[in-house]
Formats: C-alpha cells, structure tokens, sequence
C-alpha cells in the first residue's frame, strides 16, 4: 500500500522531503512536503489498491490528465502544478507508484469552513463574490475542453484572502470528438458520483459541460442553507430540491440563478460560463433585497391601506425580523405566522374584514403554507362576494392539507351550478373529513350537488347520513325536501320543510333562500 511504502523523511527525486500523511482516499494518498522551503502537497496513487485491471487502467488515466491538466492552467483559483511535478516511484518497478506534486493549498474545504462556524450560512453578497470566482474558474477550464464531473463543497478551498480554489480535478473529462461520438450512441463513461451533487445525466455516465453547472448549483444550496442536501425536501415530481425558504437571507435574483444552474435537464441549465458572468453582471451586489426586507417593505405598504394604529407593529417587527435570521428562520416562521392569523381570525369575528386581511397577508409572509390562513381568508372573500378569490383560497388550503376547504369549494361550484366538478371534489374531501362538523358540510354538497344533477336517490342518501350526524341543523333537511318535492312524496317533503324552518338562520345566505322556499311551500300545503 502506498503508505507502507512512502515514509516521513523521504527524499523523492532528490528534491522533495515527504513531511506527513495528510490523508487518503479511494485512488490513495495524500502527503505534506517541502520542495526546498516551499510546502506543497504529494498525491501518490498506488496500483496495488486496485484488484480488477479494468479499474486499475481508469484511475490511472484518470490520474495521469489530472497532471496534464492541471500542469497547462494557470489562475489563482487552481492548484499550480509544474511539468515536472507528475512522476513514477521508484523508477523501474513492476508496480511503481504514480506521484504528483501541486502547491499546497492553505486553509479550509467550504464544508470544514462552514462546520467550523457552526454550519450558519453565507450571505447574498458571499454568493455572489464566490459564485463569479468559481465560473471564471470553470470558464478557463471549459476553454480548454474539460470539464471536472466533481464539484462539491469539499472541493473547493477556501483562502485567508478570501480567493476560493478548485481542487480535485481527479475526475475531469475531456470533451474530444470521440466522447461526444459516444454521447450520441449512448455509450456511457466513467461514472464518477457524489451523493446530492451529482447530476442525473452524470449518473448515467453521461455528463456534459453543464453537469458542472448542476453541482455548482447545489453547492451553493448546501452553502445558503448550512443543511446536508440529504435533509432537503425535493418535489415528488421533478426530484427538484426545496430549498428557498430555508435560505430567506439569499437574494431573489441569485436564488433564481442558482436554480437555474440546478435545472433538471442539462439544455434547461446556462450553455456556457459567459451566460452565467452575464447574469451575474445584472445583480449589483448588495443591492437586492433579502426576504426580511421584503417583509419589511410589504409591511409598511399594507399597513398604509389601513388603520394606520398598525405602524405601532413595526418595533415588534424589529424584533421577530432578528428571530428569524437565517439560521433559525425555520424554527420561528410558523410561530410568527400562526400569531398573525390568531390576531386576523379575531379582527375577522368582529367584522373587522380590512384589518383581517392585513394581518391574514402577513401571517403568509413568514410561511407561506399555512392552510387556515387561506381558508380565514376565503371566508373573508365569500362575506365580501369576492367568489373567485373565495375558490383560488381555497385551492391553497386544500393544497396545503386542510380538509375543511373542500366543502367551502365544492359550495362555491354548486352556487356556479358547476355541479360535477363539486362531486369530483367531495369524493376527494370526504375520506379526509377529520371531524363531524366538516364531514356534515361536506355530505350536504355532495347532496346539493347530486340533486341539481337528478341523481335523487343518492342526494337522499347523503343527505340522511348528514342528519344523522347533526340532526338539529337546517341545510341537509331544506335540501331533503327538495329531493322528496322530485320524488313526489308530498308527506315526506312537508316534515323535511318543517325541520328546515325549525333550524334555519336567516343570516346564512343558503338558509335564508331555503326559509323563503319552505315558508311558501307550508303555506300553501296548510291552505
């Protein structure tokens, strides 16, 4: 093995003084020496690791571009290598060692970095300074027809300077005719893969210029979150990763550009490195505003629109915008949230609708799924006859888990006579009803909605079902009689009327029309 052959002390080609072992990996190890007085780093990659000659063939490969490559760049962002620095130990072995000698690089890896701050992560203007230095990075790379197939955070060095260095081009392919031939034929490639950087193309064996642009990208989630990207949420649908509300401190433009980078197909990412530069040339840095700002502003222009006692709020404000920084944004939010839509639902039950709204807006500022909130908000809507931003309220609470709003929508489609869609979403809702409230409602829809579409026996049957639940309320019984007026049993439609009447309340806008109903058909059953 390569650490039983090279030691502490030894002299490599007459030059370089092997100091200690820094580490190892799967293709070797990785000593500290000095080039006369100058400290730089011995990579030694020894065939003997490798049992399958195959393996052994490609990490050789693999190991000898990364010292031709390595030798030809020259920019402060990568590591320098001189055109002696690759060589073989001892010369004329069977199985000599490969070396190769690069400048030492001073500092920590971004993900030591950001583990020894206690993983808080970088700012919007961080991003953006180290963003651009790593495109100009890849940029000269990819001039050159490579591309690395291996960014993470662990590959990047991060300098007392502030420069940040790409280390590891182990893994780097070059683009040549012959790989692009292959691409078309669908012969894979080496695979080279880390966990939630790599790109699904790269997987796959097939990586291009832009799976670098993939990894990059979730690099900077990992650095704007501070969150391994294992935790993350990702879309069930795109495998996308969720990930913005976790770094509220970052920039809408660069949370765009970094998703962007991240598309999920490589001809939905930038094509170049000069794309990228010239996005990055339109955000002023500094200059964007972060979510808490956002907040801030939308506040103040809410709080204009109505009584002006709620700029009293903003020291409060102050305070909750220093809670939720970015490190424990995600820990405060819902709370903050929850706080605002307990004080509108009370500004709501007085009929104070204006000031509800207010608050029932800002409580979706700090989180932005908070299903009780959409459906307060579209009770607001229905009292105001505001019905079409009633129905897109509800739709958000019944995408955000809140069974209730089925029934409030499916009664907004029923008033539209869109009585099918009302049934296809009850059928939904029903199996999710949590309580015998809800269930009641949603069971009176569905047999509104059955009973304008004829199918009278099955209206009956949810109807019953609802009166067996909560026998003393009006609904289910005036839409019974109508079921039974249909079905022309008069008996049956007169007791149902007389329950409507004993139960009714005039200030529901459904009850009061079914109170005029039944009260003309009891008089003229009674004459």
């Amino acid at each position: 093995m390569a650490d039983t052959k090279i030691k502490s002390g030894l002299l490599l080609q007459n030059r370089y003084q092997v100091i200690r072992l820094l580490g190892g990996g799967g293709f070797g190890k990785i000593f500290e020496i000095n080039d006369g007085q100058v400290p730089k780093v011995l990579k030694v990659l020894d065939p003997q690791n490798f049992k399958d000659p195959e393996v052994k063939r490609k990490a050789q490969i693999l190991f000898q571009r990364e010292a031709e490559i390595l030798s030809k760049l020259q920019h402060p962002g990568i590591p320098h290598v001189e055109l002696e620095g690759y060589f073989t130990w001892p010369e004329g072995g069977s199985e000599p060692l490969h070396c190769l000698v690069m400048e030492k690089i001073p500092g920590s890896n971004l993900q030591e970095w950001l583990s020894e701050r206690g993983n808080q992560p970088i700012t919007t203007e961080e991003a953006y300074q180290w963003l651009s230095q790593l495109v100009e990075i890849l940029s000269l790379l990819h001039q050159y027809h490579y591309f690395h197939r291996d960014i993470k955070p662990s590959n990047i060095m991060f300098k007392s300077d502030g420069q940040l260095v790409l280390i590891d081009f182990g893994a780097v392919r070059e683009v040549t005719s012959t790989y692009l031939q292959q691409q078309q034929e669908n012969v894979t490639g080496t695979v080279i893969i880390s966990a939630g950087y790599t790109p699904p193309e790269q997987a796959e064996g097939r990586a291009v210029l832009q799976s670098d642009f993939f990894a990059l990208g979730r690099t900077f989630v990992y650095l704007l979150t501070g969150q391994s990207l294992i935790n993350l949420p990702r879309n069930p649908e795109t495998c996308e990763l969720i990930w913005r509300d976790q770094a509220v401190q970052v920039s809408p433009e660069i949370a765009d550009l970094i998703d962007w980078l991240m598309a999920p197909f490589p001809g939905q990412r930038p094509q170049s490195c000069q794309e990228i530069l010239q996005r990055l040339a339109k955000i002023k840095p500094g200059s964007s505003k972060t979510k808490v700002d956002l907040l801030r502003d939308k506040f103040l222009k809410l709080s204009e629109k109505v009584n002006v006692k709620h700029t009293s709020l903003l020291g409060g404000f102050a305070i909750i915008s220093l809670l939720i920084g970015s490190t424990s944004w995600g820990l405060f939010s819902p709370k903050v949230a929850n706080y605002f839509n307990d004080r509108g639902l009370a500004l709501s039950r007085n009929g104070n609708f204006e000031n509800a709204m207010f608050y029932y807006q800002f409580a979706l500022m700090f989180d932005a799924k908070i299903a009780q909130t959409y459906h307060n908000m579209g009770l607001i809507y229905e009292d105001t006859g505001q019905l079409d931003k009633a129905r897109s309220a509800y739709k958000n609470a019944i995408r955000y888990g809140l069974s209730a709003s089925y029934s409030n929508l499916a009664r907004l489609y029923n008033l539209n006579q869109e009585y099918t869609t009302a049934v296809e979403l009850l059928q939904k809702g029903l199996p999710l009803a949590k309580n015998e409230e809800v269930k009641y409602a949603m069971l009176k829809n569905m047999g509104w909605a059955k009973l304008k579409l004829g199918r009278y026996q099955e209206a009956l049957n949810h109807l019953q079902t609802a009166i067996q639940l909560e026998s003393d309320r009006a609904p289910a019984y005036c839409l019974k009689a109508q079921v039974m007026e249909r079905q022309n049993n008069k008996i049956a439609a007169f007791l149902a009327w007389r329950n409507c009447l004993k139960y009714a309340n005039a200030k529901n806008p459904d009850e009061k029309m079914w109170i005029s109903m039944a009260s003309s058909t009891l008089k003229t059953e009674k004459r």
